[in-house]
């Protein structure tokens, strides 16, 4: 048994309902530089990661020793490593510093259709990304682009054909690992044919369960099949999967289509709780209960608003209550953990 799985034996062992909440926690805050609040509300949360965003990045040398800062943070708590997490697709979907060069969107990547082209591509943004101290990439975007109003996938997607997106999206998750970046498969199962934004409504993609089970997981199935480290679920309601909850908050989709059938055994991510695609629909509590029964393994909250502390308390309370067996707690940490047993050091 590898160090890191023993260290995940002992931590679920010895948790208490705080830390082993903030484990199954990735978190976003404000601000460009170490403070004194920062460590007073990590201190308190124990997340397993953080998320940046263009809030926090101001140039190369200021992120850099912003992430080394939080990082020597989570060794003084125990909480090494640390993912350190970022949305860095290319295109308009960007967080690098202004000194770096833009990479190309998927589309345009697509466009050419080059397997080649998009792992040099990807190997070369992990290694600036790994340069800064990220060591996970919310990346590729796995979605089909079949739908050219939607207002959220569009050139973010590399395209249409599910072949395609599928044989790009492993060459992707190549060029990133092979800098040392953990990759993400996004939003599952396919955000792609969708005509609204779940950062600002809820969508709903009405159609049959067998076209979704045939063409937008395809590239998913690839994915897994490439050893993807996590797989974010979309915040949009499937009729045919699964008729009132979206695919974040469902069991069916999460457990039963992902878990099960596909047999997806990595770390699996629900999509920002601060969307109003949930936040407008359910209760932070509710919304949190609904995630975590679903079978997700880590909660993203991105903004520092108080939905970052009361997800926090939901899931102390969920696992205090035995709502969150400490089984499915364990699982989830061991997860987690075997996920950063690939982090380089």
């Amino acid at each position: 048994m590898n160090s890191m799985i023993d260290k995940a034996a002992k931590f679920t062992s010895a948790a208490s309902a705080t830390s082993a909440a903030g484990q199954l926690l990735i978190v976003g805050f404000d601000g460009t530089r170490y403070t004194s609040a920062i460590g007073s509300w990590f201190k308190k949360i124990r997340p397993s990661g953080v998320i940046l965003f263009a809030r926090n990045i101001e140039n190369a040398d200021q992120t850099k020793t912003l992430i080394s800062d939080i990082v020597k943070l989570a060794e003084d708590q125990s909480l090494a490593p640390l993912f350190v997490c970022v949305d860095q697709e290319g295109g308009r979907v960007s967080r690098l510093p202004k000194e770096y060069s833009p990479f190309p969107t998927a589309r345009a990547l697509g466009e050419d259709g080059s397997v080649e082209l998009v792992e040099t591509s990807h190997a070369k943004m992990g290694r600036v990304l790994a340069d800064i101290g990220f060591n996970v990439d919310f990346a590729p975007v796995l979605d089909l682009d079949t739908n050219p109003v939607n207002p959220i996938i569009g050139d973010r997607s590399f395209s249409s054909d599910p072949e395609k997106a599928g044989r790009l999206g492993r060459a992707a998750i190549r060029g990133l690992r092979s800098a040392g970046i953990l990759t993400c498969a996004k939003h599952f199962p396919g955000h792609g044919d969708t005509s609204l934004d779940s950062h600002h409504d809820l969508p709903v993609d009405g159609r049959p369960a067998g076209r979704i089970e045939e063409v937008e997981l395809h590239p998913f199935r690839e994915a897994i099949e490439e050893n993807v480290e996590f797989v974010m679920t979309a915040h949009v309601i499937y009729p045919g999967l699964d008729e009132l909850l979206p695919a974040t908050l469902s069991e069916k989709i999460v457990t039963g289509l992902l878990r099960n059938k596909m047999g997806y055994n990595g770390l699996i991510v629900g999509d920002d709780m601060d969307m109003k695609a949930v936040s407008d629909h359910w209760g932070t509590e509710e919304s949190t209960r609904l995630a975590m029964k679903a079978g997700v393994d880590t909660l993203l909250v991105c903004h520092e608003t108080p939905r970052r502390e009361a997800v926090h308390e939901s899931l102390k309370r969920m696992i205090g209550d035995g709502d969150l067996s400490p089984g499915e707690v364990s699982a989830r940490i061991g997860r987690i953990f075997a996920a950063k047993n690939r982090i380089r050091i």
